[in-house]
């Protein structure tokens, strides 16, 4: 499926303007992807519903056939390499910085080497 909607985006004008519109705004490609995946089962669901092929459609609304498809995605829908390399390379860093963080922290389950500074309430000893 994953695949699929992998193809839709470099063939379908709507697809590719979503899957822009994701990577801009910090998506990663494997979530984008997955996100393409939801709607073209949505949209595959339709065709089988109403018994019609799937059709093909600029932005706009417009049929159109797969080589223009392919050409307006190619036009259109670029995804510049430094911004996918930016983004990736934050997400890389955000992780760092978390593994890094989780091992300065101590446990809050974890025994103290200090003693209690809490006083008993009750004088029983168990």
């Amino acid at each position: 499926l994953c695949t699929a909607a992998d193809q839709a985006r470099r063939v379908d004008p709507q697809f590719a303007a979503k899957y822009q519109r994701l990577m801009v705004g910090d998506r990663h490609h494997e979530s984008a992807i997955c996100h393409l995946a939801t709607h073209l089962v949505t949209r595959t669901a339709a065709c089988m519903r109403t018994g019609q092929p799937y059709a093909l459609r600029d932005v706009d609304g417009t049929p159109i056939i797969e080589a223009e498809g392919r050409a307006i995605v190619k036009a259109r829908y670029k995804i510049d390499p430094r911004r996918r390399d930016n983004v990736r390379y934050k997400r890389m860093r955000e992780r760092r910085k978390q593994v890094a963080g989780q091992e300065s922290q101590e446990s809050r389950c974890a025994p103290t080497a200090q003693p209690a500074k809490t006083k008993p309430t009750s004088r029983q000893v168990a």
